[in-house]
């Protein structure tokens, strides 16, 4: 079937999405929330409410959403925005899930209260980066039992940013910060990198011919020292399209992965989600405007499109994601159009389950964050909910 697809400017998209995510931020702001806990374990998949457990502050509904593990002392670890613009920790210490107020502790500034924030653990040590309300990236790391703060767009002399995803991870065994986020008022991704003594800044739209970037959920990774960043950007004639930036043999290559499988434009701010299963596979996910979730998959030095037919139209602009269970193998992703559901992969097929109906758990609100990691073959998995 033929589409009659009407052009406009890429700047025209650009402003529009804004003025969407803007609208639809101010109608969830008098909205409360709260960070729910699904986790699957050999009882089954339950759900808490953790806001309510720890008598924490309200997430803003919009925020974005990180989480991990401290392998050293198995704890729990979920990071956010609340309303009144703090950045805040929820942490499992083994037995009882407290809150930490890291802006007050660090005396950092006020986050923008939505969008980016992202975050990753180097043995006990913590380093969560958020964008401030001064629309700088700024960092906060732990030190001891101690938390301090970094403005990293001034150490790096990047460009200011406004509300967007954030993607960071560090790359091995040479423990570099990599950090991208997309600058004010242009389509152009950057890259804060610490190379373990100073902050420097790379516009990546120029180094790696990137096509330009449109605001919205962003993923990454690093395998060693090669990384990955996947996001929704303009192709030529003004469609929305997955996008992947890679970096191997010291040098970015920028590659239109919907143009490469012939595959349909995105839906606009839906979630974006990938992990890598070995140096030779990876999987990304993504929504594409028939609102299916779509499965693009690299192997054999090709990229493939599956469409994961789940049924569930997914017409948030809720993040999703995904991980790999390991020693199973299994593929999960977490996504919400309406309840939050996951998709199995068993090595042959897909199933889907709607947790929210299985665990009598929150409902994601519609445009927040989430993320989840396993361990083993246990997942958890946190997000904004109703």
């Amino acid at each position: 079937m033929l589409h009659k697809i009407t052009r406009v400017s890429t700047s025209k998209l650009t402003f529009a999405l804004s003025l969407l995510l803007l609208f639809a931020f101010a109608a969830l702001s008098a909205r409360a929330d709260d960070i729910h806990f699904t986790f699957h374990s050999s009882a089954g998949w339950i759900d808490q409410d953790l806001t309510s457990l720890t008598g924490g502050t309200l997430p803003n509904p919009g925020t974005g959403v990180v989480a991990f593990n401290t392998i050293d002392n198995g704890h729990l670890h979920v990071y956010y925005s609340t309303t009144d613009q703090h950045v805040h920790q929820l942490y499992f210490n083994g037995t009882n899930w407290i809150d930490q107020d890291l802006t007050a502790i660090a005396s950092g500034p006020l986050s923008l209260g939505f969008g980016g924030i992202s975050g990753f653990t180097i043995g006990h040590n913590q380093h969560i980066f958020y964008l401030g309300a001064d629309l700088h990236v700024h960092q906060l790391y732990s030190v001891g039992a101690s938390w301090a703060d970094q403005d990293v767009t001034v150490l790096a002399g990047g460009p200011v940013t406004d509300f967007d995803s954030l993607v960071a991870y560090p790359t091995t065994p040479d423990n570099h910060f990599h950090v991208f986020y997309l600058a004010n008022n242009s389509n152009d991704l950057h890259e804060l990198n610490f190379n373990g003594s100073s902050w420097s800044d790379l516009d990546l739209r120029v180094v790696a011919h990137a096509l330009p970037a449109t605001r919205g959920w962003m993923a990454g990774f690093a395998v060693g020292t090669q990384q990955h960043l996947f996001f929704g950007a303009y192709s030529p004639k003004d469609k929305l399209h997955f996008a992947h930036l890679a970096f191997k043999n010291s040098k970015w290559i920028n590659e239109d992965l919907t143009a490469k499988v012939h595959g349909l434009p995105l839906s606009p701010a839906a979630g974006i989600t990938a992990f890598s299963v070995s140096a030779n596979q990876i999987e990304a996910y993504c929504v594409t405007n028939d609102m299916d979730v779509h499965q693009f998959t690299w192997k054999n030095n090709a990229w493939t499109d599956e469409d994961l037919d789940n049924n569930q139209p997914d017409n948030s602009i809720n993040q999703m994601v995904a991980f790999r269970t390991i020693p199973n193998n299994q593929f999960h992703l977490f996504y919400p159009p309406n309840d939050l559901y996951d998709l199995t992969f068993n090595g042959h097929s897909w199933s889907d389950t709607d947790l929210t109906v299985l665990t009598g758990g929150g409902i994601p609100n519609g445009s927040g964050g989430m993320a989840g990691f396993a361990i083993k073959n246990l997942q958890y998995v946190f997000y904004v909910a109703e």
